[in-house]
C-alpha cells in the first residue's frame, strides 16, 4: 500500500533538500542529460550539475575529467539504462577515491517508484503531489469556513427552539 500523498510530498521535499544541501556543500551532481539538469534547476538545486551525455565522452573519460571533485551525487534516470549507468559510475568513481552518494538516488527511485522514470519528470511529480495533497487536506481557511458556517446554523436553530 502506498503512503498518502501528503506523506510522499513531505518525503520528496526532504529528499530534494538533502540533494540541495549536498550540492551547496560542494558536491557535484551527475545527471544524464541537459533536461535532467534543467529540471533540477527548476527544483531549486543551484550547485554544480554535470551532464554525462552532453560531455560526449564515455563514462571512463567523463570520470577522468573530474580531477578536482571529491564528492559526487549520482542522479541518473530510473530506467534500466539509468540503473546500469548509476552502478557503473559508482564503481568507477569509488576506484578513483571519489565519495559517491547513491543513497539519495535509491530513495528517490523508491519513493517515485511507478510515477517517475527520469529525473526530468521530477518537477511534474512535485506539482502532482502538491495537488493531490491539497485535495486530501483542505486549507485551514476552508476548514475554518466550514466550522464557522456549521456553528452559525446550530446557533440559529438553538434560537428558534427557545
Amino acid at each position: 500500500m502506498r503512503a498518502p500523498a501528503e506523506v510522499r510530498l513531505e518525503r520528496f521535499r526532504k529528499l530534494m533538500d538533502r540533494v540541495s544541501y549536498e550540492s551547496e556543500r560542494g558536491g557535484v551532481i551527475i545527471v544524464e542529460g541537459l533536461r535532467d539538469r534543467e529540471s533540477l534547476r527548476k527544483m531549486g538545486i543551484n550547485g554544480r550539475i554535470l551532464c554525462l551525455q552532453s560531455s560526449r565522452k564515455n563514462v571512463v573519460g567523463f570520470v577522468e575529467g573530474l580531477q578536482d571533485v571529491r564528492d559526487v551525487v549520482v542522479l541518473t534516470d530510473f530506467d534500466r539504462e539509468g540503473v546500469f549507468l548509476a552502478k557503473r559510475l559508482a564503481r568507477i568513481l569509488n576506484a578513483q577515491s571519489v565519495h559517491t552518494n547513491l543513497v539519495l538516488w535509491r530513495e528517490l527511485r523508491q519513493l517515485t517508484r511507478s510515477d517517475v522514470r527520469s529525473i526530468e519528470e521530477l518537477p511534474k511529480y512535485y506539482q502532482r503531489m502538491r495537488v493531490e495533497s491539497a485535495e486530501v487536506l483542505p486549507s485551514w481557511d476552508r476548514i475554518y469556513e466550514l466550522l464557522t458556517k456549521s456553528g452559525r446554523r446550530v446557533n440559529r436553530n438553538a434560537r428558534r427552539s427557545r
